[in-house]
C-alpha cells in the first residue's frame, strides 16, 4: 500500500479572491457523489471561504484526473488553472495537519478551521465517501488541532478588538457570570462585544441612539435587555461593566454626568470607539478601570507576535504526528498477517483446550474455565510477540 495514494487537489488562501469565489462548493454532497463515480476509494472535500480542497485516496486515479474534474466542475479558464495545487503522500498528510492547527490560516491558530475540518469528515461519512484511512487521518488532524491550541495557549491570544475588550473585563472581575454589562452602540464591534459578554454569562443590557435597531436586535437575540438611549446614565449607575462603541463625534459618557451618578463601587469601562466615547478623565476616578482602543490594539499586536512565535512549536507537533500516521499506515500492509496470526493463535488455543479436556475426567466447570484462560493467555503472548515483530519490520 503506497502512502502516495493519499492525494489533494485544490486552492487555498494564497489564490486570488475572484478564483476562490468561483470554486466554492455549494453542494458538497453532490460533488462527493460525482467524485466517487470517478472510481475514488475515499474522498473528503474541505470548502471554506479561504480554501476549496479535494482530499482523495486512490490507487488508480491520478491528481491530474481530479484536477480535470475540478476544472470542468467549476468551468475554470486556462489562466486560473495555474493556482490549482496538487500534493500527495506525506506532504498531503502534513498539509491537513497544518490546516487543522491553523498554520495555513490568515490568522495563525484561528479556531474556526478546526470545526470546518471536522465538518468535512462528518459530511464525507454521511455520503459514504470516507473509509478507514481518511477517518483516521482527519480524526488525527482534529485531535492535533485541539491539542496544539490547548498546549501552546495560542487559543487564548485573542486578536479581535471586541473579544479582547471582554478579556480585559475578565481580568478585572475574574468571573463575569451574572455581572450587569451595559453596551452602548450596536455597530459591528458593539454587537460582537455583546455576544462575547453573553457567552461568558453576563446579564447584558444594550442601548442605541436609533432605538429601532435595538428592537430588531432583540428579535434576533432575545437574551439582551433594551434600554432607551436617554436613560443610559441610570443604567451606567447600576452596571459592573460598560462597553461603548458608537460613532458619535463627541463623548457619549460625560465626566460631570458620570460623577453625579457614580457611587464609588468597582466598575470596568471599555471604550472601543474612535473618536473616543468615554471622557478619559473618568479613568482617573478611584474604583474605575478604563481601557481604550489603544490598550486593546496594543494587546492585539502583542498577541499577534506571540502567535507567530508559536509557529515552530506547532510545526514540531505536526511533524511528530505525521511520523505517527506514517507508522500506522505501514501497519495496514501487514494487517492480513496480523489477523492470520491472531486467528491461528485462537485456533491452536481451542484445539489444545479440547485435547486436554478430552483426556481429563471429573474436571469442574471452574477448572475448565481456568485451563482455557491459561491457554489463551499463553497463545496471546506468543501472538503478540509475533505481531510486534511484524510491526517493527513494517516501519
Amino acid at each position: 500500500m503506497d502512502i502516495n495514494n493519499i492525494k489533494m487537489v485544490g486552492v487555498d488562501k494564497d489564490t486570488p479572491l475572484e478564483l476562490r469565489e468561483k470554486v466554492s462548493f455549494k453542494d458538497i454532497g453532490e460533488a462527493l457523489i460525482k467524485l466517487k463515480e470517478l472510481g475514488l476509494e475515499e474522498v473528503v472535500i474541505l470548502s471554506t471561504c479561504h480554501r476549496s480542497e479535494i482530499y482523495f485516496y486512490s490507487q488508480k486515479i491520478s491528481t491530474d484526473e481530479v484536477k480535470d474534474f475540478f476544472i470542468n466542475y467549476f468551468g475554470l479558464k486556462e489562466d486560473f488553472i495555474k493556482y490549482l495545487r496538487q500534493i500527495y503522500g506525506l506532504d498531503a498528510v502534513e498539509h491537513i495537519f497544518r490546516v487543522a492547527c491553523g498554520l495555513e490560516s490568515m490568522v495563525v491558530g484561528e479556531d474556526q478551521i478546526l470545526s470546518q475540518v471536522k465538518e468535512a469528515i462528518d459530511t464525507a461519512q454521511t455520503f459514504n465517501s470516507s473509509g478507514k484511512i481518511f477517518f483516521k487521518l482527519f480524526r488525527d488532524a482534529v485531535t492535533l488541532g485541539k491539542k496544539a491550541r490547548t498546549d501552546t495557549g495560542i487559543k487564548d491570544l485573542a486578536l479581535s478588538i471586541s473579544y479582547i475588550a471582554v478579556k480585559f473585563v475578565q481580568e478585572v472581575f475574574k468571573d463575569i457570570k451574572g455581572k450587569k454589562a451595559f453596551v452602548i452602540g450596536l455597530g459591528e464591534m458593539g454587537q460582537n462585544a455583546m455576544k462575547n459578554l453573553l457567552d461568558k454569562g453576563a446579564d447584558v443590557f444594550v442601548t442605541n441612539r436609533t432605538f429601532s435597531k435595538a428592537i430588531e436586535l432583540k428579535e434576533q437575540i432575545p437574551q439582551i435587555n433594551i434600554v432607551p438611549y436617554e436613560e443610559k446614565y441610570l443604567h451606567i449607575a447600576t452596571s459592573d461593566i460598560v462597553i461603548s462603541a458608537t460613532n458619535a463625534p463627541h463623548y457619549t459618557v460625560n465626566y460631570d454626568k458620570f460623577k453625579k451618578i457614580y457611587d464609588g463601587r468597582k466598575i470596568c469601562m471599555v471604550d472601543i470607539a474612535l473618536p473616543r466615547d468615554i471622557d478619559p478623565r473618568i479613568g482617573q476616578i478611584e474604583g474605575v478601570s478604563l481601557y481604550t482602543i489603544d490598550d486593546l490594539k496594543k494587546t492585539a499586536e502583542e498577541n499577534k507576535k506571540e502567535r507567530l512565535s508559536l509557529i515552530p512549536v506547532i510545526e514540531k507537533m505536526v511533524k511528530e504526528e505525521v511520523n505517527k500516521f506514517e507508522k500506522w499506515y505501514k501497519t495496514l500492509e501487514i494487517e492480513p498477517y496480523i489477523k492470520e496470526v491472531s486467528r491461528y493463535a485462537n485456533e491452536v488455543c481451542n484445539t489444545e483446550f479440547q485435547r486436554i479436556i478430552n483426556k481429563l475426567t471429573d474436571v469442574s466447570e471452574k477448572d475448565k474455565e481456568n485451563i482455557k484462560i491459561a491457554l489463551k493467555r499463553v497463545a496471546n503472548k506468543m501472538a503478540n510477540k509475533m505481531i510486534a515483530y511484524l510491526k517493527e519490520n513494517a516501519y
